[in-house]
């Protein structure tokens, strides 16, 4: 059976979904953030996440500060501050089929 493909913000993640980013990524998540374009060639980041039946793409709000360096905007308990983000983060590999939730 194929796993369902989802794409879902991180603000409209429930309780047990959030709950498993913070299992999964326990040090934080900005090592494994990609960047996508949408159809309006517009940037956004999402960091993977799987369940049984499903393989999220979860949204992460990223915003370019005065320097030109990323800076994530999530609240502070799913983030750990330690870690710096990456800029490149565009992916090849990003797979249109994701059904955008």
């Amino acid at each position: 059976m194929e796993k369902k493909r989802v794409i879902k913000s991180l603000e409209k993640l429930d309780t047990d979904l959030r709950n498993l980013l913070k299992q999964r990524y326990p040090d934080g998540f900005e090592n494994y953030l990609t960047r996508l374009t949408n159809a309006q060639n517009e940037p956004f980041f999402v960091v993977p996440l799987e369940t049984k039946d499903t393989t999220y793409l979860v949204k992460i709000a990223v915003t370019k500060n005065s320097e030109g360096e990323y800076d994530i905007d999530v609240e502070d308990d799913l983030v750990d501050d330690t870690d710096e983000v990456n800029e490149d983060f565009d992916d090849p590999s990003y797979d249109p089929d994701f059904e955008d939730d």
